[in-house]
């Protein structure tokens, strides 16, 4: 097998658990944004404006122009709803009754929810193989959470029931990219098109919801936080449009285990979290289901 031939079979999972990992951050920070004072609506309309500001100046800066027709503009509006403001106005709601690692254990469940998205649109084709790999990351979150966090969820149902909005919404989301993708666009026209639909769909929102702008910004960990997840998130954007177009819609998901993982590292960074020894077996259940997860995304692409 040619070196270019090794390098393009593992760049899609290489990608996938870089894109986990910095998933995992995101999650993190957002934690942390809520702790500032600011209400969610503000934090999540704030994280947009710079997303959709950055692109757009990538976008000018490589020259890409956009042309709207009205298939083009419910693209950008469905993906924008799903892909960044109902999950993250959702995740900034529960994240303060939430642990971390409840929080992306929710998640996590994206694949399941792109694959039964998959399957009931007959999108693409969702193999035994990928199924197996949905079942082995659920048994890994099933492993981690079995012991640690059962307290927990039985005083928060109602913010766990609202949190499956999050996975949904991401599950659908990437399904709906994949087949959907418009004719001639880049994963940049893609990104930047979203982020700035989402943009301006959560201005009238926030003014609906009574948002407010701080008189002048202090530079808590809530603000540093804010930043961090807007930096983060330009690159994992790239990364998982990117992933889309090579793979389709339901390997991406995957990340999601690997955030769950991250996630849990980086609130025993920040957080002083601890877990229990047996994360380490939920891990190496996590590292069989990617190794199943990136086996069914070569086939059916090269399929």
């Amino acid at each position: 097998m040619s070196p270019r031939r090794s390098f393009n079979r593992i760049l899609p999972l290489f990608l996938l658990v870089a894109m986990g990992a910095l998933w995992g951050l995101q999650f993190a920070m957002l934690k942390l944004a809520v702790t500032g004072g600011y209400s969610e609506i503000t934090v999540a309309a704030a994280a947009l404006l710079m997303l959709a500001v950055i692109f757009a100046a990538i976008a000018a800066a490589a020259g890409l122009r956009f042309r709207l027709d009205g298939r083009m503009l419910l693209f950008f509006i469905v993906a924008g709803l799903l892909g960044y403001l109902a999950p993250l106005w959702i995740t900034l709601f529960v994240a303060s009754g939430l642990s971390a690692g409840m929080l992306t254990m929710i998640c996590s469940l994206a694949p399941l929810f792109a694959a039964v998205t998959a399957l009931a649109l007959r999108a693409e084709p969702v193999s035994g193989s990928r199924l197996a790999a949905i079942g082995l990351g659920l048994l890994s979150v099933l492993i981690m959470t079995y012991s640690g966090m059962s307290a927990q969820a039985a005083g928060s149902v109602g913010l766990i029931v609202l949190a499956l909005a999050i996975p949904c919404a991401y599950g659908m989301e990437s399904v709906y990219i994949s087949t959907r993708w418009p004719r001639g666009l880049t994963p940049l026209h893609l990104v930047t098109g979203e982020t700035v639909f989402a943009a301006v769909m959560i201005l009238p929102i926030w003014i609906v919801f009574g948002g407010s702008l701080p008189e002048r910004i202090e530079w808590s960990a809530a603000e540093i936080a804010i930043l961090v997840f807007v930096a983060v998130g330009v690159l994992d954007s790239l990364i998982y449009f990117y992933l889309i177009r090579i793979t389709g819609g339901v390997f991406v998901n995957f990340a999601m285990f690997v955030a769950l993982f991250s996630g849990i590292g980086w609130g025993a960074l920040l957080f002083g979290e601890r877990q229990p020894a047996i994360v380490w077996v939920a891990a190496l259940v996590l590292a069989a289901a990617l190794v199943i997860a990136n086996r069914g995304a070569r086939s059916s692409h090269t399929g």
